[in-house]
């Protein structure tokens, strides 16, 4: 989770840091910051971010960004996410110091990130271990996938949308992606849903996520639903280890990458339902 991008101090500034709440004019240059990285984070995601979390920005002694961070207080859970140090400021502490600011943010919370690998080391010495591994899957959806026929399984209505928000209520985050979803997928069963995956822009495309459910086959249901109306379309999913993976690779997708997701405090249950497939990994 903490990166690093490139802008080179001037040799002769005096390392002097100001720490403050990342603010809206901040974004060009956060946005700036995380394209350098590659990261496919577009400014509306950046803006996004800032209205349902609290972000912390690192300025230099020219008054330029170097560094961002970001907490999202979600009920009894918290996320950090969006941590990037700038490269030619990396070695000062800058990173360890960011993550401490921002647990302290998510006050008594139990607290979640998806790690890299360089920054593993970092956050086990914070007192984060691993609970999940999240797979990465994204590519062009190059083929229509069959969708089973299962009980319950329907096409997102707007009436559902006030429903899913209840799922996890008083959660800026949980809200702000119902409402933005395209399209999304349920499983009802009994005037109770027992299923939710969302379809919303996201990156380079469509992000799908999250995906809760009450079984893995519920889950794979809904993915199949959600892709067979994505044809020709880059999508992104961030799932929390799948036990199978054909569809995705009949629909033309990759696991492009496998990281770890770490836990700071006490299992919490997030919701009533499993989630199978995160929002986003900075967001849970």
């Amino acid at each position: 989770m903490c990166h690093s991008s490139t802008t080179r101090p001037a040799d002769d500034l005096q390392e002097v840091f100001t720490w403050r709440t990342l603010q809206e004019r901040d974004l060009d240059a956060a946005w700036a910051l995380s394209s350098r990285l590659g990261w496919p984070h577009r400014h509306e995601d950046w803006a996004t971010s800032l209205a349902i979390g609290v972000g912390l920005a690192i300025e230099d002694a020219r008054g330029r960004l170097i560094g961002t961070g970001f907490c999202f207080n979600q009920g009894r859970i918290a996320t950090l996410g969006l941590v990037i140090i700038d490269d030619d400021w990396q070695g000062r502490g800058l990173g360890r110091e960011m993550m401490t600011r921002l647990m302290g943010l998510s006050g008594e919370r139990t607290q979640l990130l998806v790690a890299t690998e360089a920054g593993a080391p970092l956050y086990i010495k914070l007192g984060f271990s691993p609970c999940n591994t999240i797979y990465q899957y994204q590519g062009n959806v190059t083929a229509t996938v069959a969708v089973p026929d299962m009980p319950g399984l329907r096409a997102l209505r707007d009436s559902d949308r006030d429903l899913i928000m209840a799922m996890a209520p008083l959660n800026p985050v949980h809200v702000d992606t119902v409402r933005q979803a395209k399209e999304g997928v349920v499983i009802e069963e009994d005037g109770r849903l027992v299923g939710v995956a969302l379809r919303r822009l996201y990156g380079r495309g469509d992000h799908i996520g999250p995906i809760m459910a009450q079984t893995p086959e519920q889950a794979r249901a809904m993915m199949a639903f959600l892709l067979a109306r994505t044809v020709g379309r880059f999508v992104r999913l961030d799932l929390v280890e799948p036990e199978d993976d054909q569809l995705l690779l009949a629909a033309g997708l990759a696991c492009v990458n496998r990281i770890e997701r770490m836990r700071h405090g006490p299992e919490v249950m997030e919701s009533p339902l499993t989630r199978f497939g995160l929002i986003n990994q900075a967001l849970g």
